[in-house]
């Protein structure tokens, strides 16, 4: 496979590859990582398989994964940086339901687990 770094950054890498006429091409080894991190990004199966089909698919489905990766990351983000505040003010508990909030709306996985182990951590 590709270089020693964690999928979803490999897949977010390979929008660099995208040809000028917005296509990618991918060897079968990448597309089966490109499928796996899109389904982990809670992106619809059906529409990982169509995307994959063709190459102006696959380099929209990669770009798909990038925004997706990029906006739950600001999400998580966000949402630690206001459980840090209020830490800081001393409300453990507002903290608290900042994380409850966040892993009840969260549709990502990935970004759940780690609010789950920061929630863990509070207590």
């Amino acid at each position: 496979m590709g270089p020693r770094v964690p999928a979803w950054e490999y897949v977010i890498a390979m929008e660099q590859w995208i040809s000028p006429e917005g296509t990618l091409e991918l060897p079968g080894e990448d597309r089966a990582q490109v499928q796996l991190v899109a389904m982990e990004l809670v992106i619809p199966e059906a529409e990982v398989y169509t995307s994959l089909r063709t190459p102006a698919g696959t380099a929209a489905l990669v770009r798909e994964v990038r925004r997706r990766a990029r906006e739950g990351g600001k999400r998580y983000s966000s949402a630690l940086s206001d459980v840090h505040d209020l830490q800081e003010a001393g409300d453990a508990e507002g903290a608290r339901k900042v994380l409850e909030e966040y892993i009840a709306g969260e549709s990502i996985p990935r970004y759940r687990e780690w609010a789950e182990a920061e929630l863990n951590d509070l207590e």
